[in-house]
């Protein structure tokens, strides 16, 4: 048994050369889905759902991908067409095997002398290297019977192992298998059957994890990014472990058709994690503190198709967060600016003679000028408001970055922040208590703990993790004033305006809006208010006293 290699390349081949009248039918079925196929926010169509499914269940050309090894460590690869990938001393092999070969599968690399026979995982073996073999078992069979041997006895000095090391390179040189080998030291050890089972198994995968030439293409999900990431470079993504990041998605509600701000500084973790969620239907705003766009180095291990990047993600700083910001230009860009501006005003020729440009600086000039233009909608989108939440994970003060973007939040907008401290996180809390636009505050850590389970042996693992950090929710509210406030101006919005009326029509319109007026006005002064009724009541009741007792 194999894995399926994607096809998709030639199943549209073969699509392409069906009859006239499945094409027809199918032109008018993708007629029929092309409006519920589009992205909102670009010219870009949606992904389907198994489009979306297909970044995480095969390989694709040009992806960075986490493998990971027999000893549970991860490396991760950049996937390119003839490159050759390296593993250190467990070999190396071509990309092109991996290419359109299903995640979640463990793969063995072979040496040439066992390549020669066997052939690799994606069909080829040119250039006589290392090729790849799918592995359907990737440990030995498990001894699961019950001895008498205890490990009273045993001394790990390696005098009980036959086989030295030199006879163990004489056997990989050979091209002798990893698995080949680790039975012939099971059949070498004179301690081996003097282990109980239990020690019998941990002596098996401690050679498994020395000899097979083992790996396993993880999907590049934010799970597992974060966990490579934690494990090989925590303080890149400030101890943020997946548990907190997964924990911080719940609180903002992150969904698909939602706006959102994200001020990211852990390398493009928590960026990617959004978009992934987004599926490509929604706005991520990232603020940065630089004029250049931040340097995401994580982005690309999400291996994101251009359908779920372009027009959702969009970046700006916080100085154009300001309402007066203009961008700052220096001398010559000032002189390349105005020069551009003349040349539209058709004094292209003047301009010429007194500063000479070469097309290389018109091209400048005109992708600055676009640069430009699109960090204007940006902003303009950004000063909209409405966004339903924001997360932050940077080295920032929370609180005020959270002052800062309130009003752009929407109402039961949600607030989420992480931090690897306590204290800051705190004193954000204690801050935010204080203010009425902010309810529901809290902070909270979240608990990891991985368990062994075997039979027999399930247990918690001994070395984890002590934190992944602290969590900040809040939901943003509305003051009663701001309340009203967007309440007349819905109200204002949502009124219907009447045509003017014209001709006839105005006359007979004008002579209803007199005859609507005097009954409005005649209704008026027969109309008194209950003060005035009283009044009169009481008025007439006090001229009728003296009358009864005079008639008394």
């Amino acid at each position: 048994m194999s894995p399926r290699r994607d096809n998709s390349n030639s199943n549209s081949n073969s699509n392409s050369n069906s009859n006239s009248n499945s094409n027809t039918k199918n032109n008018g079925q993708q007629k029929n889905r092309q409006p519920n196929n589009r992205n909102r926010n670009g010219p870009l169509p949606r992904l389907t759902s198994e489009q979306l499914r297909h970044r995480l269940l095969y390989i694709s050309e040009g992806a960075t991908i986490i493998l990971k090894m027999p000893s549970g460590r991860t490396k991760s690869a950049e996937i390119l067409p003839g490159k050759q990938v390296s593993l250190g001393k467990f070999g190396s092999f071509k990309a092109d095997d991996l290419i359109g070969m299903p995640y979640g599968f463990t793969y063995e690399i072979q040496s040439p002398a066992q390549g020669q026979t066997k052939g690799g995982a994606g069909g080829s073996n040119s250039g006589g290297g290392s090729t790849l073999k799918l592995v359907i078992n990737s440990t030995l069979a498990s001894m699961e019977e019950e001895n008498d041997a205890t490990n009273e006895h045993i001394n790990d000095d390696g005098s009980a192992q036959k086989l030295t090391y030199v006879d163990i390179q004489e056997l990989k040189n050979k091209g002798i298998s990893g698995r080949e080998i680790i039975e012939q030291q099971l059949a070498g050890s004179e301690s081996f059957s003097n282990r109980t089972v239990y020690s019998q198994a941990k002596y098996v995968a401690r050679k498994e994890q020395k000899h097979l030439k083992l790996f396993t293409p993880l999907q590049p999900d934010f799970g597992n990014i974060c966990d490579f990431w934690f494990e090989k470079s925590p303080e890149k993504i400030r101890w943020f472990r997946k548990d907190a990041l997964s924990q911080c998605l719940s609180f903002a509600s992150v969904r698909p058709g939602g706006r959102y701000l994200v001020v990211d500084g852990v390398s493009g973790l928590l960026a990617g994690a959004v978009l992934e969620r987004l599926g490509g239907d929604g706005t991520v705003i990232a603020i940065n503190d630089a004029e250049s766009p931040p340097a995401f180095d994580i982005l690309p291990y999400f291996n994101l198709p251009p359908q779920l990047t372009k027009g959702v993600l969009k970046i700006m700083n916080w100085a154009a967060t300001e309402p007066d910001y203009t961008p700052v230009f220096s001398s010559e860009q000032q002189q390349q600016v105005k020069r551009l501006d003349s040349s539209k005003n058709g004094e292209a020729a003047s301009a010429t003679k007194s500063t000479p440009s070469s097309s290389k600086d018109k091209s400048r000039d005109r992708k600055r000028q676009a640069n430009i233009r699109h960090l204007g909608s940006v902003r303009q989108e950004y000063f909209d408001g409405d966004f339903d939440g924001i997360l932050v994970a940077c080295h920032y003060d929370s609180h005020s970055i959270i002052t800062k973007v309130k009003d752009q939040l929407a109402g039961s907008a949600s607030v989420v922040v992480h931090s690897p401290y306590l204290q800051p996180l705190v004193e954000t809390h204690a801050r935010l208590r204080s203010d009425e636009e902010f309810v529901n505050i809290s902070v909270t850590e979240p608990w990891l703990r991985r368990y062994q389970v075997l039979p027999g042996r399930t247990h918690p693992e001994m070395t984890t993790s002590s934190t992944g950090g602290y969590i900040l929710h809040a939901l943003r509210v509305f003051t009663h004033e701001r309340a009203l406030e967007l309440r007349d101006q819905y109200l204002a919005s949502s009124k219907p305006e009447l045509p003017a009326p014209q001709g006839d029509s105005a006359d007979q319109t004008r002579k209803a809006g007199q005859d609507e007026t005097f009954n409005t006005a005649s209704a008026d002064a027969n109309t008194d208010t209950d003060t005035e009724r009283v009044s009169k009541r009481a008025k007439s009741a006090a001229d009728l006293e003296p009358a009864m007792d005079t008639s008394t």
